[in-house]
């Protein structure tokens, strides 16, 4: 007799049209840029001679951007249209990334990073936005896919530098050209309709109490996960004594992890409760800083890297899938707001550490690490307890 599924699981096809592409290669192009100032900060800090604490402000000027966008998101979708929006975002990202390649003091970094989180905590809020909405209940397998692609273009991101500082080229050669992606994008698909199923107006509704508790654990894990992507380079090049530019290539230890991690996440995500599988990754994560924290040596820090890469790649698209899940009807709204709080994390979480580095060290400012999945940990046990939604099991 043939295995029948349960009564209440209901298995649905998971459909990826143009629309699903578009938003994937955008998430994509933004997650390259977006990573870039964590491995730019190396070099900054010996070509303009900066502390820690000036390195993390650079990220930290990425995440104060993205803040902004966060809370101005599904206005200005209201006001512009979903699509118009998109657009005009990853050029303002374009842009500051331009600015980036052709700074050479302080302040211009500065505020080409932060033109650059502007624009690009746009362009995240309105792929979120369009994925959640144009594939419903479907919408962990849509984020966690869409992070898939964010992933490989991590690791393309690493090997473009390695490639560059190979090359004699330097670091600004693998920013140079990213501006255009999005243009050849926008020409290839003038025509996919990006605008939500219903009007937007809906989104002013007040958003509620169990989704703010899902963003808390939110903004921990981005928390954990920018410490690890703004100071993993640096805390290589210090703890393990490799070059810069080796630091910067073993961090393709953790991109790779990354990688590995939403590809299963995305597959377990068919037919698992996200919540469940967050809480597995946040083991995971756990056990790779057990490993890298006191690494002396190269293959260690690879390994450490590697299983933090496997357990944080995971951990933001499961939690915006159980955050957006607790607001439905409210998709734009939710994605903005967990936009900025996240950012808030971003901009926190690496200024916490250089300072608590120029005070200590590197390696005792990262144990802000494990206290952020701590509070993750106990914030996701109350978000079950308040009933958090499990999605449909789906198929390829």
């Amino acid at each position: 007799m043939p295995h029948q599924a349960a009564p209440d699981t209901v298995v649905r096809v998971f459909h990826r049209d143009r629309l699903t592409w578009v938003a994937y290669a955008m998430l994509a192009w933004f997650a390259y840029l977006q990573a870039a100032p964590g491995l730019v900060v190396p070099h900054l800090r010996h070509e303009l001679d900066l502390s820690y604490f000036v390195g993390g402000l650079h990220v930290a000027a990425f995440a104060l951007g993205s803040l902004v966008a966060g809370l101005v998101s599904s206005r200005l979708e209201r006001a512009a249209g979903r699509g118009p929006l998109l657009w005009s975002a990853a050029a303002v990202m374009g842009i500051g990334a331009i600015g980036l390649v052709l700074a050479g003091v302080v302040a211009v970094t500065l505020g080409s990073i932060l033109v650059m989180g502007i624009g690009g905590g746009v362009v995240l809020a309105t792929v979120q936005a369009a994925l959640a909405d144009h594939h419903g209940e479907q919408r962990a397998v849509a984020l966690t896919e869409a992070n898939v692609a964010a992933s490989v273009s991590y690791v393309v991101l690493i090997g473009v530098f390695a490639l560059a500082a190979a090359a004699g080229l330097g670091w600004r050669a693998a920013l140079v050209v990213a501006p255009l992606v999005p243009v050849a994008i926008w020409w290839a698909n003038r025509d996919v309709a990006l605008e939500p199923p219903e009007p937007a107006g809906a989104d002013r509704a007040r958003l509620p109490a169990a989704y703010w508790v899902a963003a808390v654990v939110l903004v921990c894990v981005v928390a954990a996960e920018w410490c690890v992507l703004s100071w993993g380079a640096t805390f290589v090049d210090d703890q393990v004594g490799v070059s810069t530019d080796t630091a910067v290539t073993l961090m393709a230890g953790y991109f790779g992890g990354v990688v590995v991690g939403r590809v299963v996440g995305s597959r377990l995500a068919r037919r698992r409760e996200p919540a469940h599988l967050l809480a597995v990754a946040l083991g995971v994560t756990a056990a790779g800083f057990a490993v890298l924290w006191p690494a002396g040596e190269p293959v260690q820090a690879v390994l450490g890297l590697a299983l933090l890469g496997l357990g944080l790649g995971n951990l933001f698209p499961l939690g915006l899938t159980v955050a957006v899940s607790l607001a439905p009807g409210h998709v734009a709204a939710a994605s903005g707001r967990a936009v900025a709080m996240t950012s808030l994390a971003v901009l926190l979480a690496p200024l916490t550490v250089g300072s608590l580095a120029d005070a200590t060290s590197l390696k005792t400012a990262l144990l802000v690490v494990p206290a952020m999945l701590a509070l993750a940990a106990a914030g996701l046990v109350a978000v079950r307890r308040s009933g958090a939604p499990e999605s449909a099991g789906v198929t390829a």
